[in-house]
């Protein structure tokens, strides 16, 4: 069966190791990847970048180049007659029991955006999921409603219909491209929570955009990183749910998260996966 999903791929043109380092993860799975080209925001001249940047928010170069990244996504799609795109940025990995639903397809009208994995919070505070509302995909997962965007595009799922709203209406960009409360429509919003469908590579630690340089010998455990037990078991030694859910709690009591909802913290986002 051939893959009806694309995965886009944004990595800026030097970055040759990290292409590597995808093509050796998906490649065994049968997952086609099509590099895009990302943008450095730091070529871009100041005139540049406040074309696209909307007036009330100044944006870093960094993120001016990751909006016009994923922008670049975003019309590939629309090139392509696929119902929806994964986007990937080059620290991402698909989960291999993801893998086979690219294929298969997805129920592209019950959401604008699927995560297949995302961080518990976002610029306002922390991120919900309504455990009353799950959309089963296939192969054991399910896409939940958020209450909010969290922070990290590493790996999404974005629909035809999206893609284009978002060209339309989301330029100039008024934030980062993993800020969607600031966006002048309310996109429909759903991750995987448990099975999570992405990770992200050691390669994250170290980021040409912003001049992290972390060290990979630095990340303890790194033997143990292998799968979602040891992330589920440090959320829970650490009690990071429970204070979390606390968090939640209060926010619906204060009325400041729909009612109606079965709302439940997030786990941890951006799960370093060491093959």
């Amino acid at each position: 069966m051939p893959q009806q999903i694309p995965v886009y791929v944004l990595s800026l043109p030097n970055a040759a190791d990290r292409r590597a380092r995808l093509e050796r993860h998906h490649a065994p799975l049968g997952i086609k990847l099509t590099m895009i080209e990302g943008v450095d925001g730091r070529l871009l001249s100041a005139a540049e970048r406040a074309a696209v940047t909307g007036p009330d928010r100044p944006l870093s170069a960094s993120e001016v180049g990751c909006n016009l990244s994923h922008a670049k996504a975003w019309r590939a799609l629309l090139d392509s007659d696929a119902p929806c795109a994964v986007v990937l940025e080059d620290d991402g990995l698909i989960d291999r029991k993801f893998a086979p639903l690219l294929k298969e397809g997805l129920p592209t009208g019950a959401f604008d955006y699927l995560f297949l994995d995302v961080d518990a919070h976002n610029e306002l505070g922390p991120i919900a999921w309504d455990r009353n509302d799950g959309l089963p995909l296939g192969r054991g997962f399910t896409a939940y409603t958020l209450s909010d965007g969290g922070e990290g595009a590493h790996a999404y799922v974005i629909t035809r219909a999206e893609a284009q709203r978002r060209l339309e209406r989301g330029v100039p960009f008024l934030g980062p491209a993993d800020i969607y409360h600031v966006l002048p429509y309310r996109p429909k919003l759903r991750a995987l929570i448990r099975p999570k469908g992405a990770w992200v590579a050691p390669t994250s630690l170290v980021s040409s955009i912003n001049d992290r340089a972390d060290s990979v010998e630095q990340v303890p455990l790194r033997a143990l990183r292998k799968g979602a037990l040891f992330y589920d078991t440090l959320d829970w030694l650490r009690g990071d749910l429970r204070k979390k859910q606390a968090r939640i709690d209060a926010l619906v009591k204060q009325g400041k998260l729909p009612a109606g909802h079965d709302w439940r913290a997030m786990p941890t986002g951006r799960r370093m996966l060491f093959e």
